[in-house]
């Protein structure tokens, strides 16, 4: 049986903090083997939408939505979540639109991970917690997430968290083929991580790209 590579956290131009663009990010995807790629811009489906009707085959449309706890992964989703809300109501609207969900870099307090005391009391609402982050900088919160996430039965996801090109599909997750979100989440749970922390220099591009765009709006 043929496994599916996946890419289940990228950001593009749609993101304040990326400058990647919908057409070189599919190009891209397909040129170093994947086979679906989430995009997960910060509290926006715009882009994703677009990149969908572009590829079909590999995009599954997410957001990176901001929740008064912290940030929520939404996947296969059609509808926006908007920000600011709580995170139950968020966890809510994503299943209320056949979507699935799960805390990103939940750990990290640089990031606006919803942190420990939130992790472990919204575990049984979550469809999968993201226990690799190749933007964390501190090996053991995502020791620790992968820890909090077997205790608590949740499946684990591996991702890039990429804000440019280099580092789409550097860390990925490997399932089987899935017929639908549920099934998703099932395969996730004999899902391989496949792990690979980015560079630091990762980071400042996405700074750099931030400073880009606020510099473009001053103008």
């Amino acid at each position: 049986m043929t496994l599916l590579d996946l890419e289940l956290h990228c950001h593009t131009r749609y993101s304040p903090d990326s400058l990647v663009k919908l057409p070189e990010l599919i190009e891209h995807a397909r040129r170093v083997g994947l086979h679906r790629l989430a995009i997960t811009d910060h509290s926006e489906i715009e882009g994703a939408l677009l990149a969908h009707e572009m590829a079909p085959d590999l995009i599954i449309v997410g957001e990176e939505a901001m929740t008064q706890e912290g940030e929520l992964l939404c996947l296969f989703i059609h509808e926006r979540i908007p920000p600011g809300l709580p995170l139950m109501e968020a966890i809510e609207r994503v299943h209320a639109q056949g979507g699935i969900c799960g805390p990103s870099h939940p750990l990290d307090p640089r990031r606006m991970g919803i942190g420990l005391e939130n992790l472990l009391r919204y575990a049984p609402h979550f469809d999968f917690i993201e226990v690799f982050n190749a933007r964390l900088r501190d090996p053991d919160k995502n020791a620790e997430a992968a820890r909090i996430a077997l205790e608590c039965g949740v499946p684990g996801i591996c991702t890039s968290d990429a804000h440019t090109l280099a580092e789409v599909g550097i860390s990925r997750t490997r399932i089987r083929p899935y017929t639908s979100p549920q099934d998703f989440v099932a395969a996730l749970r004999e899902a391989e991580l496949v792990p690979h922390y980015s560079s630091i220099m990762a980071n400042v591009g996405s700074r750099l790209a931030a400073l880009v765009r606020e510099l473009k709006l001053l103008r």
